[in-house]
């Protein structure tokens, strides 16, 4: 499956070069331009050996439609976001794969907001690239293309509106940071700064490669782990690619899970919201969370377009996914660590307590998290065959089949950014997640 593109409403990813090349890309951003018409477009890149590349093919198509670009270089997608959402322009463009793999790259497409596009957007811009038919201008009315830094110092002074900053800095909390050499690793130290955090920087170099998977987690934490217990630091936080995604460590050296992010984040919110927004396979810590800081939680389909669309529409301010993601909608629409990390420093300066204190008090939940590699061709099929052999057990069909009992439910669907099939079982008791793991398996396998 090396050679096939993933596509979903707000791009298209894939391994550089057997399925995402610059001839892709370049279709891509003409057929992004063609729709958008004129304006102008921010693009940025994460740390990838293969964005630069492809970030220059997508500029040029952009100017190629008339369309004038405004390029910053390496930055987290958030950011892209939020100059969006504080300054719209006609769109945005993206070249980062977030949590992917090394070998793989994605286009990811914003609209004049820096929200993700949604479905009838998307499906619009597919239909032209499709269709092959671009805008193009005469060599004297080509696009430009502007290099410009973005006004991180704006960033913070708007992000240290929505925590209390005097309580965080007087807190003087040592943060162990592992950036995982990705677009974030530029802007880290003055975050820890303004945020009067003594930060030890791990793997913040973004000329270098990945040292390890960059999806955020326990099975990749443990050098931070170990940092955290040498320096005796009170938490240490892991980054995606993009600064998109976090997971943390707790000051005793223990790697929590990246399905916590979003409750810590629901803890933080108290008073400051009614309503939040989660996803269907979302662990229920969130669900605990939410009923702790008095927040009424809806749940809707996985996906960060999915999770803002209902946002803006319930009127609802925070949203997230088990990811280690998050959103707050009166700072940015986009999932952004650095509002996880900051909201995670203000719970703590406001209660007084240590990270490892507020985990123990979240209850008892055992999860397995299952990757099974399925054909696109023969996903439709699978997933038909499971809907039938399910049936009797109603169903949630909001997102692939979620089924809840007694103690335990569990999620079936297939993964909207990889060739699997994403199977989430969560429940009270190991033994039985196990046994219920190993009969979905098992069925899946027939």
């Amino acid at each position: 499956m090396a050679g096939r593109l993933r596509i979903n409403i707000s791009g298209i990813r894939g391994k550089v070069p057997e399925a995402l090349n610059v001839e892709v890309a370049a279709r891509l951003a003409s057929a992004y331009a063609s729709y958008l018409e004129e304006g102008k477009i921010v693009i940025g890149r994460d740390t990838r050996p293969t964005g630069l590349m492809l970030q220059m093919a997508i500029c040029a198509s952009m100017q190629a439609s008339g369309l004038e670009v405004i390029d910053y270089g390496i930055i987290p997608t958030p950011f892209l976001q939020f100059q969006l959402f504080t300054q719209p322009q006609a769109g945005g463009i993206v070249v980062s794969a977030g949590h992917n793999p090394l070998p793989w790259n994605a286009v990811l497409l914003l609209n004049e907001r820096g929200r993700y596009l949604e479905t009838n957007e998307g499906g619009e811009v597919f239909n032209i690239y499709e269709a092959n038919q671009f805008q193009l201008v005469p060599w004297n009315k080509l696009g430009h293309r502007f290099q410009e830094k973005f006004d991180f110092n704006h960033y913070l002074e708007k992000l240290s509106g929505e925590v209390d900053l005097e309580r965080i800095r007087k807190a003087r909390f040592r943060v162990v940071l592992d950036l995982g050499n990705g677009a974030a690793s530029p802007f880290i130290e003055r975050f820890c700064d303004y945020f009067g955090c003594e930060a030890i920087l791990l793997n913040n170099d973004p000329r270098k490669t990945f040292p390890h998977p960059p999806e955020p987690s326990p099975e990749v934490s443990a050098q931070v782990e170990a940092v955290v217990k040498a320096t005796k630091a009170d938490l240490g936080v892991l980054f995606n690619s993009d600064a998109s995604r976090v997971s943390f460590v707790d000051d005793q050296g223990q790697g929590l899970s990246e399905e916590l992010t979003f409750p810590m984040a629901i803890l933080s919110r108290e008073g400051k919201t009614k309503e939040a927004i989660t996803t269907i396979v979302t662990s229920r810590w969130a669900d605990w969370a939410a009923q702790q800081a008095g927040i009424k939680l809806l749940r809707t389909k996985v996906g960060q377009s999915a999770v803002v669309q209902m946002l803006e529409a319930t009127g609802a301010l925070l949203g997230g996914e088990g990811s280690g993601s998050l959103a707050w909608l009166p700072f940015s629409p986009g999932y952004d660590g650095l509002v996880a990390v900051a909201f995670v420093l203000d719970l703590l300066s406001y209660r007084q307590e240590r990270l490892s204190a507020v985990v123990q008090r979240f209850p008892l939940l055992v999860f397995k998290k299952i990757k099974v590699p399925i054909l696109p061709e023969k996903m439709y099929r699978l997933m038909s065959r499971l809907e039938k052999e399910l049936a009797d057990k109603n169903p949630d069909m909001t997102d692939g089949l979620t089924i809840t009992q007694p103690k335990l439910w569990f999620n079936i669907r297939p993964s909207s950014t990889e060739f699997i099939l994403r199977l989430f079982i969560e429940g009270e008791e190991e033994q039985a997640v196990e046994q219920v793991s190993r009969e979905l398996e098992e069925l899946i396998s027939q």
